[in-house]
């Protein structure tokens, strides 16, 4: 066990960007006197320890730098947790409230009897609101101590984002105001229609919600064609199978959700069957490689006959004003034919000689085409 209770006086007064003599003076005494605290000659009395303590926002036992509390404090937060996910409520409530007597001041215990509350609402038949309220409690009780965090998956974002949608339960109108406020890159797009649509305002719900699938599409594409990427330069078969499915897949969804057959989404469909058609070439399927640069093809030279890079007069499921009008771009050129040959013609560094050599069937087969048809 372990005390650092003068390398944490100094820690947290740096913390929040006060000198030793501002400390001094918040404290009433000499700077002498946090000179030597920080140097670890002299230690505060308990009243004083007290007040710094919450002065630092931290508790106790984190300003005096215990390591076994430390290890505890992790310890009982796990536990919560560990109750909570096997549904043993009773149990988490009631090692939460001794966690929050011993640590009233520790952002780790602090959020998670906020998230047990927050599971404790979800799975409740009766959904008893006194569990909401106390989830909300502690989720903005915790954003006091936001500064002890040191776990990357929680954010003061994600804490906001999390009240807001309790809020939402009863208050759609207050949620509505407090995602606006966090809708970074439209992030709460989803959480806003879904508010609107629980205030009653249908046709502005369908306005967001069209943004948000023309999201989650766009985000398909970018991600399906990354990922088959990155499989095939593991250069394993069963990946490059999996390649070809991810590109089936996302065309599949483009079918769904726009009219591919024609303006921008025939351009992004043909880069599809391309990609597809180089996958096949890597496992010799060279048919269907064919096939697929045929239909790409055939796309590209329909999009360049009248190109347009509008999204929403293509889209199906549209409800977005016309104030709202989204356009894309790429860099791959103005006409898709010529983009799918750059597409051929510079493959990225990070692809393997070897891998770009198994592709060489398809690039032939696609130079045949652009060659006899320009």
């Amino acid at each position: 066990m372990r005390l650092s209770l003068n390398e944490n006086i100094k820690k947290y007064r740096k913390e929040m960007n006060l000198t030793q003599e501002e400390l001094a003076e918040a404290f009433n005494v000499t700077v002498g006197a946090v000179s030597k605290w920080e140097s670890g000659s002299t230690v505060p009395d308990i009243m004083t320890m007290m007040e710094l303590a919450d002065f630092f926002n931290i508790s106790m036992d984190v300003l005096l730098g215990y390591d076994l509390s430390s290890k505890s404090i992790v310890d009982i937060a796990e536990k919560i947790k560990k109750l909570t996910n096997r549904h043993e409520f009773d149990e988490a409530r009631s090692e939460a409230d001794k966690a929050l007597i011993r640590y009233p001041r520790s952002f780790k215990i602090i959020h998670q009897c906020a998230e047990m509350y927050s599971v404790l609402y979800t799975v409740s038949h009766e959904k008893n609101e006194k569990y909401r309220q106390k989830a909300i409690e502690y989720y903005e009780k915790a954003l006091n101590f936001i500064s002890q965090n040191d776990d990357p998956d929680i954010s003061e974002f994600s804490i906001r984002m999390t009240i807001a949608r309790l809020k939402g339960v009863n208050d759609p109108e207050g949620a509505l105001e407090d995602f606006k406020k966090i809708n970074y890159m439209g992030i709460a797009d989803f959480d806003i229609a879904k508010s609107l649509m629980n205030s009653g305002k249908l046709d502005e719900a369908l306005s967001r919600y069209s943004r948000v699938l023309l999201s989650i599409f766009l985000r398909s594409y970018e991600l399906s064609t990354s990922m088959a990427i990155a499989l095939a330069c593991t250069d394993k078969r069963e990946n490059y199978h999996e390649a070809i499915s991810l590109m089936d897949w996302c065309i599949g969804i483009m079918d769904m959700t726009s009219d591919s057959g024609s303006g921008y989404f025939a351009k992004l469909k043909s880069i599809l069957f391309i990609l597809k058609a180089m996958f096949l070439s890597c496992v010799k399927e060279y048919d269907q490689m064919e096939e697929c640069i045929d239909k790409a093809y055939e796309l590209a030279k329909r999009y360049d006959e009248d190109p347009s890079n509008d999204l929403a007069s293509k889209m199906k499921f549209w409800h977005e004003g016309d104030d709202y009008k989204p356009f894309a771009h790429d860099t791959l050129g103005i006409g898709a034919v010529e983009g799918i040959d750059v597409l051929f013609t510079q493959k990225p560094s990070f692809i393997q000689e070897k891998i770009v050599g198994k592709m060489d069937r398809a690039e032939k087969y696609w130079k045949k085409i652009y060659v006899n048809n320009k």
